[in-house]
């Protein structure tokens, strides 16, 4: 004998912030298309707004953007004592930076350009560990 239910399994919420428009919009309908509840933000400030307010499971953000960018924003959420898993893009393939971000406390570093299925998976796999 089987249960079934009616009811949807919970979905995943994802933050995504990105300044570049083109790139927030085609993330953003990777992730929905994914079965994600998304959130965007074109900044740190609305970023950060938004984690106040709602629910959030991970945080996928650029990490250059004007003014403060995903390095910041994750130093923002790891001082709040957040365990909200945060995932980086990066057009710029530095080994430095990848150093740097994993140490501060990102999950995961995403190259640009990147492909859908590359994000899809870190992101299940992050959600699911």
């Amino acid at each position: 004998m089987r249960l079934v239910s009616d009811e949807e399994p919970e979905k995943k919420s994802i933050l995504v912030v990105e300044d570049d428009e083109v790139a927030l919009d085609l993330l953003a309908e990777i992730l929905r298309r994914n079965n994600f509840t998304v959130w965007t933000a074109s900044s740190v400030v609305s970023a950060l707004d938004l984690i106040k307010k709602n629910p959030v499971d991970l945080v996928l953000s650029d990490i250059r953007m004007p003014e403060k960018g995903g390095m910041d924003l994750l130093k923002y959420i790891r001082e709040d004592n957040s365990r909200i898993p945060v995932v980086l893009l990066s057009a710029f393939g530095d080994e430095h930076l990848w150093v740097e971000a994993l140490s501060a406390g990102a999950v995961d570093l995403i190259p640009k350009p990147f492909k859908k299925q590359e994000i899809i998976d870190v992101i299940n796999k992050t959600l699911a560990g």
